[in-house]
């Protein structure tokens, strides 16, 4: 089916044209007279798709736009300013019923312009292809494949889809790796700071306090072994103490009193010899009055008489000095007899206190050597009934217990790790791989379905294209026109029409492309540019 007639109004560099097309149409002109817009024309017919935003033709307010094909189908479509668009198709005469819906079912995606492609990026080249490959499925497929419907953008092809679901999953394990790696870090230096094959389970249920009580008591009863050995080992050694002691303190009380009555004797003694002397001083009396008498009468005698009365005077006064005297001896005496009685009397009463405090040193002695034969009999009962238990393996347990149980917290740590985040991680690592391998192994399963519209053609797992086993941009340029010509001709449907533009640009290629349309089903118009030419329509062949 080709392009019988085409007509033109006020269509962006177009102000009117009309002509019937044949096989091979060349259109040229200089940059700005209508060439490109004579293609577009003929793309918004069939495609209703605009390439620029304004369409229509300064100055006016309406483009119409008529396409008539070579089996009676007649279009007319109408863009407008005012008003909203208008398309009319008729075939045989008749109306044609949901227009956009029929005009679009006469091509393959849009009016194939096969210099454009070669222009485009690989990724917009690809998607042209994908588009080109008919390949079924449904949301709920995704569903059943994956479990559930993964992020992705459901416009684009499948094996885009597939691929953009796989980097999806493959980004999301990386990620999830990436942090097993550091939690695997993470418990591996944890497991460095554990004793080897640490099991904290086992340590957990050791009772510490119950080994440490155990350490305890074997130590408690080793000490009573010990002082009781200790005990009946000194009990000799410690009643001579005793009794060495309580002999120094006798005789310390022995020389105490004997200092005591010692002091007393003497006191006796020199309070007797006063006594002896203070009586000869009495019983001298007497002869001292007659010798001193004597001696002043011997004295008054020599005296004159005029001295006579006065020395009777002196005499009078030492009669009385001398009685005095002897009446403070009597004095003296008496006080040296109280004291005498008093010291005998505490002299008796010394040999009381002697005998009192040797008793009280003697018993208590006797009570000491009591005590320590009592100890050393509950001693010799310890002796005989306790056994001995070594320490060191209860104090080697309990120490490396409590030492085990300092690790336990970092190894409930660790174990928490691995429950609570590395175990899901890990689950969901293993599922994603799973999950990525069947967006890896779904592409080559559902080419399998699809017919390909270029013999050479194929798609790998990942979506790419390749021209016989080579991508798509890694064509020479001539391999990769030749592509886009048959891609052209593949992708066109009812409507066998292809554009050509910058014909100019081809140089021996142009001979080649017009040699094949001889042969060929499919309708040419070739855009070419010639500087300073007003736009021409050749039919170069009809």
């Amino acid at each position: 089916m080709h392009i019988k007639k085409i007509e033109i109004k006020n269509w962006l560099g177009i102000k009117e044209l009309l002509f019937n097309p044949g096989k091979f149409n060349k259109v040229s002109g200089d940059s700005g007279t209508g060439k490109t817009s004579l293609v577009e024309a003929l793309e918004k017919v069939f495609t209703n798709k605009n390439r620029r935003t304004e369409v229509i033709r300064h100055d006016q307010e309406e483009a119409e736009l008529f396409v008539e094909l070579d089996d009676g189908l007649q279009a007319t479509r109408k863009i407008r300013t005012e008003k909203s668009d208008y398309l009319k198709v008729k075939h045989d005469s008749k109306a044609v019923a949901s227009t956009e819906t029929f005009l679009r079912k006469l091509i393959n995606g849009e009016i194939f312009r096969p210099i454009e492609f070669v222009q485009k990026t690989t990724k917009e080249q690809t998607e042209i292809i994908l588009n080109m490959l008919q390949i079924g499925w449904t949301v709920d497929d995704i569903k059943n494949w994956f479990s559930e419907v993964p992020e992705a953008d459901y416009q684009l092809h499948i094996l885009q889809i597939l691929k953009q679901i796989e980097t999806g999953y493959y980004a999301e394990r990386e990620s999830i790796n990436r942090e097993i790696n550091l939690l695997r870090a993470n418990i591996e230096g944890i497991k460095r700071d554990l004793p080897p094959n640490y099991n904290g389970d086992e340590w957990r249920s050791v009772n510490l306090q119950e080994l440490y009580n155990q350490l305890s008591e074997a130590e408690a009863s080793n000490k009573r072994l010990e002082e009781a050995k200790s005990l009946i080992d000194g009990l000799s050694l410690r009643i001579d103490d005793i009794k060495r002691r309580a002999t120094h303190a006798a005789e310390e009380k022995k020389l105490d009193y004997n200092r005591q009555r010692d002091s007393l004797t003497a006191a006796v003694t020199r309070l007797e010899d006063s006594i002896q002397r203070e009586q000869l001083v009495i019983d001298d009396t007497d002869r001292r009055i007659i010798e001193e008498s004597t001696r002043l009468d011997n004295e008054l005698e020599q005296a004159i008489e005029r001295l006579k009365l006065q020395y009777q005077a002196k005499k009078q006064t030492m009669r009385g000095e001398v009685r005095s005297a002897s009446e403070q001896s009597r004095v003296f005496i008496a006080e040296y007899r109280e004291q005498i009685a008093e010291k005998k009397t505490t002299l008796t009463n010394i040999e009381d206190h002697e005998r009192k405090d040797l008793e009280k040193i003697a018993d208590h002695e006797s009570n000491l050597i009591a005590t320590e034969n009592e100890k050393s009999g509950n001693a010799q009962e310890v002796i005989d009934t306790v056994e001995y238990i070594d320490p060191a393996p209860l104090k080697e347990t309990a120490d490396q217990a409590a030492s085990m149980k300092e690790y336990l917290r970092e190894w409930e740590r660790m174990n928490d790790i691995i429950r609570e985040k590395l175990t899901p991680k890990e689950e969901r690592s293993a599922e994603l791989t799973a999950k990525i391998k069947t967006a890896r192994d779904l592409p080559k399963e559902l080419l399998k379905t699809a017919s390909l519209p270029v013999d050479g053609l194929s798609v790998d797992e990942q979506g790419r294209i390749r021209i016989d086993e080579t991508l798509i941009d890694g064509l020479s340029e001539g391999e990769a026109l030749e592509f886009a010509f048959k891609l052209a001709k593949a992708q066109a449907g009812d409507l066998k029409v292809i554009c050509v533009d910058g014909w100019q640009n081809l140089g021996s290629k142009q001979q080649e492309i017009i040699e094949s349309s001889k042969s060929d089903e499919y309708q040419y118009f070739v855009l070419e540019t010639i500087d300073g030419q007003d736009l021409n329509i050749e039919v170069v062949e009809g």
